[in-house]
């Protein structure tokens, strides 16, 4: 009986110590910051688009992003092509219209996750068949 009660007793110590590690994991997590991306389509020539903008949270000179296109009638988001930023943090991107048969075409910027930021978007921006 008194065995029983020095197991269960050292199981509850052990228990207490590592609660404090199980619960500071998820809060650092929690600590990351969300980028900011701003973005704006533009057309200088008829059908020839354009999407740029630049990452506002933080300095990100000459790094990586991500462009996520979304076909008309489609649910998901894919990658459509990567490209990194200038000197400034700025980018511009070509981008397509919809294909043949749809009516619209989205796209996004994904920034991905770092030690001090987490995997950021920015607003999707959409071009229309008219």
């Amino acid at each position: 009986m008194r065995m029983h009660r020095l197991v269960a007793s050292l199981i509850a110590l052990v228990v207490l110590a590592a609660t404090p590690l199980a619960l500071a994991t998820p809060a650092t997590a929690a600590d990351k910051v969300k980028r900011e991306i701003s973005v704006q389509g533009i057309e200088p020539k008829p059908n020839k688009f354009f999407i740029k903008g630049g990452v506002e949270t933080g300095t990100y000179p000459k790094s990586k992003l991500v462009m996520m296109r979304k076909p008309g009638g489609t649910k998901k988001w894919k990658q459509f092509s990567t490209f990194k930023t200038d000197g400034k943090s700025k980018f511009r991107v070509r981008v397509y219209g919809p294909a043949r048969g749809q009516k619209k075409v989205c796209y996004k910027v994904k920034a991905p996750s770092s030690k001090k930021y987490k995997t950021s978007f920015s607003r999707s921006l959409c071009i229309v068949r008219l």
